[in-house]
Formats: structure tokens, C-alpha cells, sequence
């Protein structure tokens, strides 16, 4: 079934209302202390100290690490961990080289979008197109990440 609620933008499928477990997605959705160095101080001047687990899928395909950015490898910002992840973060530090190696390999294969798959979805937009960028510009597809096999469009 299909909704639309006439307001210009394209009709929705109505939820099934079926259970549904999204697999491998790395988080609890919580937010956490992770210590001094991840805090940012805020505009009343305020210390931020917690944050939003984000999910591990994709941390493959980035090449800044943190909340902010700020680590430039996975060793760096697992690392920079304190707080209620101390326990972890010294867990890791203590690892020998194959096994911290074994874990930034599995931390390395989360990819989020395959470089064959996106390349072959870039649409690079029509150049002579009346006011190029504005208008014309390229998309990207992302049915390859959101179409349902088992569900015929």
C-alpha cells in the first residue's frame, strides 16, 4: 500500500508493522562519558560529556575518526577512550600486535558504500544545463542501499 499525503513530495509505502532487526550494526544507541578528551565545551560555556554511540557500519569508509573528527586512525580514537570506556580502551592497549591488528581489520571491512557500487551510481548531471550547478547538477542513486528484495515496487 501506498500513501500519499498530496503535499508534492513522492508517496510513501505504509509499514507492514513487522518486526524487523537491523544485523551488524555495532551500537546501543546510548549516549556515554568517554572521557576528557572527547569533551567539548559549549557556547554558555559548559562542559558536553556525553555522547551518542554512533554505529560502527561504514567506520570502514572514513578516514576521520570521533564524534568530531579529530583522530586520523582507528588505533588513535580507540585510544583517546576514557571514562566509561577506560576498561575497553585499556583492554585494547594491551592487545599483542595480531590481535589489535585482527580487530582494525574487522573495524576496516565496515564499509558502507563498496567503491564498486557507488562509482557505477553517480550521475555527474548535465553541464549545459541553464544555471550548471544550480540546476543539472549530478545525484546519486541509493536504491542499492534501501530497495527490499522481497518487497516487488
Amino acid at each position: 500500500n501506498v500513501i500519499d499525503d498530496h503535499h508534492g513530495f513522492p508517496p510513501l509505502k505504509e509499514p507492514r508493522g513487522n518486526a524487523f532487526l537491523v544485523e551488524n550494526i555495532f551500537t546501543d544507541f546510548k549516549r556515554h562519558d568517554l572521557g576528557s578528551n572527547f569533551y567539548e565545551r559549549n557556547y554558555d560555556g559548559t562542559l558536553q560529556r556525553k555522547f551518542l554511540t554512533r554505529p560502527l557500519w561504514g567506520v570502514g569508509s572514513k578516514s576521520a575518526f570521533g564524534h568530531d573528527g579529530r583522530s586520523i586512525s582507528l588505533d588513535e580514537v580507540i585510544l583517546r577512550h576514557g571514562g566509561e570506556a577506560q576498561a575497553s580502551r585499556d583492554a585494547y592497549a594491551r592487545l599483542a600486535e595480531p590481535e589489535s591488528g585482527a580487530l582494525q581489520s574487522f573495524l576496516k571491512s565496515l564499509v558502507l558504500f563498496p567503491p564498486d557500487d557507488t562509482a557505477s551510481n553517480l550521475d555527474p548531471g548535465n553541464r549545459n544545463a541553464d544555471n550548471f550547478p544550480q540546476f543539472g547538477h549530478g545525484s546519486i542513486k541509493l536504491t542499492v542501499l534501501f530497495n527490499d528484495p522481497a518487497d516487488p515496487e
